[in-house]
């Protein structure tokens, strides 16, 4: 028995209920079964959808009469679909705000909207029902397409069924064109772009030039002459308007960009993506095979019905663009914690020193207010306060705390990556700049780590001679040092919370510039009247400067305090054990432990401290590094990596000067390294 009789029996059942209807509409439930019989085979694999694909060829290959009467219904429910709409609005953001964009998707997937079934757009939903229909029918060759088309007797473009969708395209692109032409000149465009009244704005101009080339258009189509070569000039000022959005692109990186600054530029580039496909499907671009673009077209507007409802979509899109311009920003504040001379090296030394002390005395505030008894929610109020405020003092006095630098570093050594092709523009320039971070790195641990026990020990030992008794009880001591055991306590996945809150703080920080330089936030200030007053011009100048450069930073450092502090209550009403710990808080409360025991601990109390500690430091560092290069690289479309040969870079690097991972080379050993990579890379060429 042939093992495919069920299968092309199911197949021919389908095609002889087609038919076409002088009395009714064609009903598209046809198609649907249709549709589902070539959705049995899509979990196999691509061969057997072809192999159906082929089926159904073959069918309407051995059988003129089959091939007409499937012929005359596709021929009628393709005639009596409408086609403006979907051409000029699916997989495209509509003229809305993105919280209106994502309650709309959430309301959609709740209750979806009523069919309509005559626009292409719903036939669409109804026969491609699964969210991965789109998946198997991009599986299907376009020589398989072309075949099928040559059965039908498709391939002629003066048929009168393309020369009606070739009408309502053009009318499509007139709605495309208006939206282009108001989307262009919309007034925070302009103020990106910095246009000129004076100046014509392309997205003006293509949309007369539209005008012009449709009215050709529409009388060639009726003397059935072809289109070729008639949207030669609309091209060029399709091109010009992409400039033009590239060009807001760039200024964004100065001025900033917003929400809605964001989405607008999305959906200017998707209507003209979508004017320049319709341009090639009519004839009037050229196109390497016209068969190959109408077959993308369909499975594109496929894919967009599939995903109409995707809120990951509609987010993803959208962050992309944003994550570009924070991690531009904290990119930038990244270049002062990659030391290439000595002396910055120790400038960052005593940076870091300089929160060590300060760290110190935030850890005794928090064990104080902890002996307080407050309510939760107070309790949260004042932690938060203390770190967030002593952050902000620690960043006002010049100091650096060591954890908050992977989520800045590692945007700047994303920026060393080419997005073009996803491989390292200069692997010598990431690897040397790998090489400063880990050494700024280095010493600015020890900086922050060394000082805060330090000085939790000095500042324990002097409260107790001062109140005749330790500033942190006993029980409170032997909970502290419990909380570091990497095995018995949950150190290191509270360290990892940590880790996410340090990314947090860096996209935060990369957020304020961003809408700091936006909404111009310093000029604003030195405009204020009262403040004016109250400071005098000079003072209110310096202190709009200081925001200008400082504004993220700020904000970043009060907000990773909140997070710090309130990370307790918020999995107390959860009812998850969600915490923090923090490398060199987790110092500091070393040294106050063991002052509350008048240090006597054992060796391996002492040892399994130690390590909680630094283990809490790798899981702080790597979590927020990871998390920042990661989104610093899908910001710049790097969906891939080098990162086996980048990291042989680096081992070879580290084996040949495994110190300057540690410690700064001198100037003139610098100097010889440079000129020694730059022959190895002229004899590579």
């Amino acid at each position: 028995m042939n093992p495919n009789y069920n299968i092309r029996g199911a197949l021919l059942t389908i095609l002889n209920g087609m038919g076409p209807d002088n009395e009714h509409e064609a009903d598209i439930v046809h198609l649907c079964h249709l549709m589902a019989w070539f959705r049995e085979g899509a979990p196999g694999s691509d061969f057997e959808i072809e192999r159906r694909f082929s089926m159904l060829v073959e069918a309407l290959e051995h059988s003129a009469a089959l091939r007409l009467q499937v012929k005359a219904y596709l021929e009628q429910f393709l005639n009596e679909s409408r086609y403006r709409y979907t051409f000029a609005e699916l997989g495209i953001l509509g003229n809305e705000s993105f919280g209106q964009a994502m309650k709309n998707r959430i309301f959609q997937r709740l209750l979806p909207a009523t069919v309509e079934d005559k626009t292409v757009r719903e036939s669409l939903s109804l026969m491609f029902t699964k969210a991965d229909d789109h998946e198997w029918l991009e599986a299907i060759s376009v020589a398989s397409w072309a075949r099928l088309f040559a059965v039908l007797e498709w391939l002629d473009p003066a048929i009168p069924l393309w020369k009606r969708i070739q009408h309502e395209m053009l009318e499509a692109m007139e709605m495309l064109a208006v939206r282009i032409a108001a989307l262009g000149i919309d007034s925070e465009v302009v103020r990106c772009l910095g246009i000129a009244e004076r100046h014509t704005s392309p997205f003006v101009e293509q949309h007369l030039e539209l005008r012009n080339m449709i009215a050709q258009a529409h009388q060639k189509l009726s003397n059935m002459e072809p289109l070729n070569a008639l949207g030669d000039h609309l091209d060029v000022l399709l091109d010009q308007c992409q400039m033009q959005i590239k060009k807001a692109y760039a200024q964004s990186r100065v001025h900033g960009i917003s929400v809605t600054l964001s989405m607008q530029l999305i959906r200017l580039e998707q209507s003209i993506n979508r004017m320049r496909r319709l341009l090639q499907l009519l004839g009037a671009l050229p196109t390497e095979d016209r068969v190959a673009t109408c077959v993308q077209f369909f499975c594109t507007l496929t894919r967009e019905e599939n995903r109409k409802h995707s809120i990951s979509d509609l987010w993803r899109g959208l962050t992309d663009k944003l994550a570009l311009r924070i991690t531009e920003h904290a990119s930038q504040s990244g270049e002062k914690y990659a030391t290439e001379t000595r002396s910055e090296y120790w400038k960052m030394a005593r940076a870091a020193m300089g929160a060590g002390v300060i760290i110190a005395f935030l850890s005794l505030f928090k064990a104080v207010i902890s002996g307080w008894h407050l309510p939760p929610f107070w309790e949260a109020v004042f932690f938060s306060l203390n770190y967030g405020i002593g952050f902000v003092v620690i960043h006002l006095l010049g100091f650096t705390i060591a954890t908050k630098q992977p989520a800045m570093t590692a945007a700047r050594i994303a920026s060393a990556v080419d997005a073009a092709n996803g491989r390292l523009s200069s692997a010598e320039r990431v690897v040397e700049l790998i090489t400063q971070v880990a050494r700024t790195q280095f010493i600015s641990i020890w900086g922050n780590v060394l000082p805060a026990f330090a000085t939790a020990t000095i500042v324990a030992l002097a409260l107790t001679v001062l109140l005749s008794s330790p500033p942190i009880e006993l029980e409170k001591g032997e909970k502290m040092l419990m909380e570091l055991h990497p095995l018995l306590s949950a150190a290191l996945p509270h360290a990892a919370i940590a880790g996410v809150f340090l990314f947090l703080a860096g996209v935060i920080a990369g957020y304020y510039d961003n809408l700091s330089i936006y909404y111009r936030v310093p000029d604003r200030i030195r405009k204020v009247p009262w403040l004016r007053n109250q400071l005098g011009v000079v003072r209110l100048n310096k202190l709009a400067d200081y925001l200008s450069k400082h504004t993220g930073a700020l904000a970043g450092n009060f907000f990773f305090g909140c997070m710090l502090g309130s990370a307790g209550f918020v999995g107390l009403i959860l009812g998850l054990p969600i915490d923090i710990r923090h490398i060199t808080f987790a110092a500091a409360n070393m040294a106050y432990g063991f002052q509350a025991q008048e240090f006597l601990v054992s060796g391996l109390d002492v040892a399994i401290a130690v390590a909680g500690v630094l283990l809490i430091g790798m899981v702080n560092l790597g979590v927020s590094f990871s998390l920042a290069f990661f989104t610093a690289l899908r910001a710049r479309g790097v969906r891939k990596l080098e990162s086996l040969s980048l990291a042989g870079r680096i081992a070879k690097r580290f084996f040949a000067s495994p110190r300057e991972f540690f410690y700064p080379p001198k100037e003139t050993e610098k100097i010889d390294q440079e000129t020694s990579d730059s022959i190895e890379k002229a004899e590579f060429k």
